[in-house]
């Protein structure tokens, strides 16, 4: 449901500073907001502070939101620590395979075939460890 931004109640906040919000500015101006920000029936933001600002700093009027209900302060609370302490961030290996993925379907020509040796390379190597090699111990 969308809700104009200038309704939403932002309280006391776990988060203290919202950091560098350029980078999720510039992906909600690509791709939208991908996940909405969650409220209360009354309006109270309970998670996705950065997400409201980065809406607010482009200029948006409103803002698509999830409602949660509550029943207590303490849910509240928990609503918010929830949504950052729960979630995982990439690992090393999976930024890595992102950044790989990314340089390959952005290359041209050459570079693009270099780069598909080198990932069937790879596959086949993992291939031979998996298969191969794991029946040797």
């Amino acid at each position: 449901m969308k809700v104009r931004i200038d309704d939403i109640v932002v309280k006391h906040r776990i988060r203290g500073e919202i950091g560098d919000i350029s980078d999720l500015m510039e992906s909600i101006s690509k791709y939208g907001l991908l996940n909405p920000v969650s409220i209360t029936e009354s309006k109270e933001l309970l998670a996705g502070y950065r997400r409201l600002e980065a809406c607010r700093a482009l200029g948006m009027d409103e803002i698509e939101c999830r409602i949660i209900p509550v029943q207590s302060d303490i849910d509240r609370l928990l609503v918010e620590a929830d949504e950052n302490l729960t979630r995982k961030d990439l690992t090393v290996t999976e930024i890595g395979r992102f950044e790989s993925q990314k340089r390959y379907l952005q290359a041209r020509g050459f570079e693009k075939v270099r780069l598909w040796i080198i990932r069937v390379f790879r596959m086949l190597v993992e291939w031979i460890r998996k298969h191969i090699a794991g029946r040797q111990d």
